[in-house]
């Protein structure tokens, strides 16, 4: 049978057509934002040299002569983070229940809250600490009401999707029975979302002591403070130690947290 008669051979042929396409659509725009940003590989690859001229010689070895005086810092960020995933959980549920299409009150009520929601969520939260940074002045709250903005926006968005896909059989089977609005949220969705709420809220509160620790700066306190601070006054033996700490602790969180979901899911 001739190729253009063949069925197969002709979507084969255009399958490879649109890859090759896809292939040089890429290399066209790679190369456009190369040029648009005026990128010159050859002077990136000679700083390579004094990057790591400045790592080794600046950075290293650790400052821990004011150890101690981290100590606070540390407490603030993980006191950030537990309180605003408290917040954002119990703000993100509420919005979330009204955001999935299977709990919803009405569909304007729907509508309304992922607007809104939407709206938030595009906004980075870096962004959100600087307007309100401008708003409240330098200090914890900016930083605070930053990270319960973002984490109430995420967290109502996956809520939302995780009520979404429930089994419907149980919920379908309570309606059948009479149940009321309260009756099918208490015993048909809950049950299921919950072992989601777990693994979301313990996901946010790693996201949020990634974020409380970059907070300080923007004036926002936490641990971003002291590394700000150290940088401005080329302290990068400090710097590093801030650094150091930082990763230490969010490997930790990021330990802790994998065993409570093992546990709870």
């Amino acid at each position: 049978m001739p190729a253009h008669n063949n069925p197969a051979l002709k979507t084969a042929e255009m399958r490879k057509m649109k890859g090759t396409l896809s292939l040089i659509f890429f290399a066209i725009l790679i190369a456009f934002s190369v040029w648009f940003v005026e990128m010159d590989i050859f002077e990136l690859i000679q700083s390579i040299p004094l990057f790591f001229q400045f790592l080794f010689t600046d950075f290293f070895p650790p400052n821990i002569s004011d150890l101690s005086t981290y100590l606070g810092p540390v407490v603030d960020t993980l006191i950030f983070a537990v309180v605003t995933t408290c917040l954002s959980s119990v703000l993100g549920i509420v919005i979330g229940f009204c955001m999935a299409h299977n709990t919803t009150p009405h569909s304007a009520v729907r509508l309304f809250f992922r607007g809104i929601i939407a709206f938030l969520r595009n906004i980075p939260f870096l962004v959100w600490a600087s307007i309100l940074v401008v708003i409240f002045g330098v200090g914890t709250m900016p930083g605070l009401f930053a990270l319960v903005l973002f984490g109430t926006s995420f967290l109502s968005r996956v809520y939302a999707e995780s009520i979404e896909e429930l089994n419907k059989e149980g919920i379908e089977a309570l309606d059948a029975c009479g149940a009321s609005y309260f009756q099918k949220i208490k015993h048909g969705i809950i049950p299921q979302f919950l072992p989601g709420f777990y693994s979301w809220t313990l996901f946010m509160f790693e996201i949020n002591i990634r974020a409380s620790a970059i907070l300080g700066l923007v004036g926002a306190g936490g641990m971003g403070s002291i590394l700000k601070q150290t940088m401005d006054l080329f302290q990068y033996g400090k710097t590093s130690t801030v650094i150091a700490i930082m990763v230490i602790l969010i490997l930790m969180v990021e330990f802790v947290t994998n065993r409570v979901r093992e546990r709870l899911i």
